[in-house]
C-alpha cells in the first residue's frame, strides 16, 4: 500500500523530484526521516508557484503523504523484514556471513544505514544463539552463557590458547619484519577466535572443545575456498611485504582498538556523533557490523577501514559515499551491495572499485567479485535503476568499451599528443540527461 500511494503522488507531481519516493524505496526509516526533513521545503516550493487551485493540490499531497506515513507505521511496519528491499538485503548479508564472507553495503540515506546496521545486528545475534543452541542441545539463553565460557578457554595458559598460539607462531615465523610483533599478532587473532560469531561458524561445538577443535578451525574454508590459516598467512604477508613500519603499526593499532564484544559502551560513544547514536537500541548491536557515514569521526573511519581490510572484525561494513573513493577494502571482501543507487554510473564504479584492486581476495581465491543492484519493482526505485543502467550503456558507447592497459611505449606516445581543447570537448559532448520527446 505505501508504494501504491507513493506512485499516485508521483503521478500528481511529475515535474518534481520525488525524494520521498526514493526514501520509501530505500527503507521505511528513510521515508519517515525524509518526510520529516522535506515537508517544510516541499510546501514552500508549492507556495512559490501559487496559482488558483494550488491549495487543493497542496492538500491532496499532504493527504497522500500522511496516508503513506500511516501505512508505514501501521502494525509496527518499521521493521527490517517488512520492507521489500531491506528484508532481502538482510537475508543476503546473513547468508554470506554464514559462509564466512565479508560484505560491503553502500547506501545513500543516513536513516537506511542506521536501519540496516540495526536489522543485521539483531538478525546476527539471533542466528548465533540459534546455531549454538542447536549444536549444544540447549535453549538460546543457555547457549549464550555456554559460548561465553567457551571463549574463556582461550585465556592465557589454557590448552586451546596454546594450540592457537602454535599455529599463529608457525605463520608469523616466516616473516622477519613481524618478529617484534609476534605476541601482538597472536593476541589479535585470539581475540577474533574467542568470539561467539566465530565459534558458531568454525568450531564443532557438539564435541569436546579443545586443541584439536582449534587446529581444525584454522583449516575450515569460507565461501571463497580460503581457510582461516590462508587468510592469516595472507594478512601476515601483507604486513611484512607491502607495509612500511608506520603503516604496519597503524593496522595493528586499528585491530587492537576494534571491539569484538557487544557493541555498547564507550566505543560506540567515541565512534559516532550524538545524532548518529541516538534512537538506537544499542544492546542489540554487534561489534562485527559497523556503520560509517559523514557523522563518523575521521579517526574512527580510518580505523574501521583498516580493520575491514583484514580477516578480522568488522565483517559487515555499511557505508555512505565517504567510503566510496580512495580507500582499500579489497583484501578480505568480494561482495558489494549497492542498496541505494547513484544517478551517476561512475559513482557506482567507484564504489565497486573498493574491492576490485590489486591483491584483492577475488584474485587470491580465483573467485569473482559479486555486485548487487537491488530495486523495488514497479516503483521509483526501478525507474532510477533503468535510467542509471541506460546511462552506463551510453557511457560505454561514447567512451568506448573495455580495453587492455597500454604498453609503456603507447603511454609515451599518447602523453606527447596535443591536449584536446576543453571548448571542443564541451561542444562535442553527448547530453546524457533524460530526453523528453516533443509534445510529450
Amino acid at each position: 500500500m505505501p508504494f501504491l500511494l507513493a506512485g499516485r503522488l508521483v503521478a500528481l507531481t511529475p515535474e518534481s523530484r520525488p525524494v520521498f519516493a526514493e526514501g520509501l524505496a530505500s527503507s521505511y526509516e528513510a521515508f519517515l526521516e525524509t518526510r520529516r526533513l522535506q515537508a517544510g521545503e516541499f510546501c514552500r516550493l508549492l507556495d512559490e508557484d501559487h496559482t488558483e487551485g494550488s491549495h487543493e493540490t497542496d492538500d491532496r499531497m499532504r493527504w497522500y503523504l500522511s496516508r503513506i506515513e500511516r501505512a508505514v507505521r501501521r502494525e509496527g511496519r518499521v521493521d527490517g523484514g517488512a520492507h521489500p528491499k531491506v528484508g532481502p538485503i538482510v537475508d543476503l548479508v546473513m547468508d554470506l556471513w554464514g559462509h564466512g564472507e565479508k560484505v560491503l553495503v553502500f547506501c545513500h540515506f543516513v536513516a537506511t544505514g542506521r536501519a540496516l546496521r540495526q536489522h543485521v545486528s539483531e538478525r546476527m545475534r539471533e542466528r548465533v544463539r540459534d546455531l549454538a543452541a542447536t549444536a549444544l542441545g540447549c535453549t538460546p539463553d543457555e547457549a549464550e552463557r555456554v559460548l561465553s565460557r567457551l571463549g574463556e578457554r582461550f585465556d592465557p595458559g589454557a590448552p586451546a590458547r596454546r594450540a592457537a598460539a602454535e599455529v599463529i607462531d608457525d605463520i608469523v615465523a616466516r616473516y622477519g619484519p613481524l618478529a617484534p610483533h609476534r605476541k601482538r599478532v597472536e593476541d589479535i587473532v585470539v581475540r577474533f577466535l574467542r568470539t561467539p560469531t566465530f565459534l558458531v561458524r568454525y568450531v564443532d561445538l557438539g564435541r569436546d572443545f579443545g586443541p584439536d577443535a582449534v587446529r581444525s578451525a584454522f583449516e575450515r574454508e569460507d565461501g571463497s575456498g580460503l581457510s582461516l590459516r590462508r587468510m592469516v598467512e595472507g594478512f601476515c604477508w601483507f604486513l611484512s611485504e607491502r607495509c612500511g613500519s608506520e603503516e604496519r603499526k597503524e593496522y595493528l593499532d586499528a585491530l587492537d582498538q576494534i571491539q569484538t564484544g557487544s557493541h555498547v559502551g564507550s566505543d560506540v560513544d567515541a565512534a559516532f556523533a550524538d545524532d548518529e547514536a541516538e534512537n538506537v537500541r544499542r544492546g542489540n548491536l554487534v561489534a562485527n557490523v559497523r556503520l560509517v557515514n559523514g557523522a563518523t569521526k575521521p579517526d574512527t573511519r580510518r580505523r574501521v577501514m583498516l580493520a575491514f581490510n583484514t580477516p578480522f572484525y568488522p565483517e559487515v561494513l555499511i557505508a555512505s559515499s565517504v567510503m566510496a573513493e580512495g580507500v582499500d577494502l579489497q583484501s578480505s571482501c568480494r561482495y558489494v551491495i549497492h542498496h541505494d543507487l547513484s544517478w551517476n554510473p561512475s559513482d557506482l564504479e567507484q564504489r565497486t572499485g573498493r574491492v576490485d584492486r590489486i591483491g584483492a581476495k577475488a584474485e587470491r581465491s580465483g573467485r569473482p567479485i559479486h555486485v548487487y543492484f537491488p530495486y523495488v519493482a514497479a516503483t521509483q526505485d526501478e525507474k532510477m535503476y533503468r535510467v542509471v543502467m541506460d546511462r552506463a550503456r551510453w557511457f560505454g558507447v561514447t567512451m568506448g568499451g573495455p580495453c587492455r592497459p597500454p604498453t609503456s611505449r603507447e603511454v609515451d606516445v599518447r602523453a606527447e599528443r596535443i591536449p584536446f581543447p576543453e571548448v571542443a570537448a564541451a561542444g562535442l559532448g553527448v547530453d546524457l540527461s533524460v530526453w523528453k520527446p516533443s509534445g510529450g
